[in-house]
């Protein structure tokens, strides 16, 4: 049996001490291919550096806004958070649906015009908010039951809400600004703290069940009917297609009108 000469043992201790590093720096090869796709869907906005630090001859974990636990990827904070910062562009690749110890995901205000269609069921924060996301969303929605904070608000989504999100354990349902229609039908007593619904089309009465929310902002969308909730709740629901008169305090943003137009409410003509 043949050693290796003695003058060749210190090189290999060197290689041994080189490649230790490296291998302990790696993800797990399934987030590290997820990655290097959501990165190629991305890009930075004029005057963003975000990705500068997206090297992949390095260590996944250091890159900005990539958060780790062990091997794998649990948090993803996607752009400069710094107020005013221009964001990102593109599109979310649905290899993001296979980081499946994710748990948070934030994509700052920017240019992101294709909705995901995966995302993995352990997010329990998403946050998309103030983008330019089209189309439906309630299948991905549906997978999401482990949800406690979802924003949606200020992009342009369509689509019906599923009522089973109502059930899920979020405080915090951001919602305004996008182009969801249909009625809102939770199948159980909403708990959310705060649901803010403003500014779509959705339609239809209001649910009952949506009577223990603190802040519920429906104005500006197309329900019909009376107000099935007590007077105690913090409720906004102008401009709607309600029984008029509506005599609830709004928001500014809500406008000054205090219901649509009889046109826009097929309900009120004979």
């Amino acid at each position: 049996m043949r050693f290796a000469p003695l003058s060749l043992v210190p090189v290999l201790l060197l290689l041994l001490r080189w490649e230790q590093p490296f291998t302990e720096a790696m993800i797990n090869p399934v987030d590290f291919l997820a990655l290097q796709a959501i990165r190629k869907s991305l890009d930075d906005l004029p005057g963003s550096n975000f990705f500068d630090s997206w090297d992949f001859t390095g260590d996944p974990c250091s890159f900005a806004g990539v958060y780790c636990d062990g091997d794998n990827v649990t948090a993803l904070n996607l752009g400069d958070p710094r107020a005013g910062s221009p964001g990102l562009s593109g599109r979310i690749d649905p290899a993001i649906g296979k980081l499946y110890a994710l748990t948070e995901l934030t994509i700052v205000p920017g240019r992101i015009i294709v909705s995901p269609t995966s995302l993995p069921p352990s997010l329990q924060y998403l946050s998309l908010g103030w983008n330019q996301l089209t189309g439906p969303v309630n299948q991905v929605l549906l997978r999401l039951n482990q949800l406690s904070y979802l924003d949606l608000s200020l992009n342009r989504f369509t689509g019906a809400i599923p009522g089973q999100i109502f059930a899920f354990p979020i405080t915090n349902l951001q919602l305004q600004r996008n182009f969801f229609y249909g009625a809102v039908q939770p199948a159980n007593q909403v708990t959310i703290a705060t649901v803010d619904l403003s500014f779509n089309r959705f339609s239809g009465e209001i649910s009952p069940l949506l009577s223990s929310v603190q802040n519920l902002y429906l104005n500006n969308n197309r329900f019909t009917g009376q107000v099935p909730l007590p007077s105690w709740i913090g409720y906004w629901h102008r401009y709607n297609c309600m029984v008029p008169p509506v005599q609830t305090p709004c928001p500014v943003k809500a406008g000054p009108q205090k219901t649509r137009p009889t046109t826009q409410c097929n309900e009120w003509r004979g």
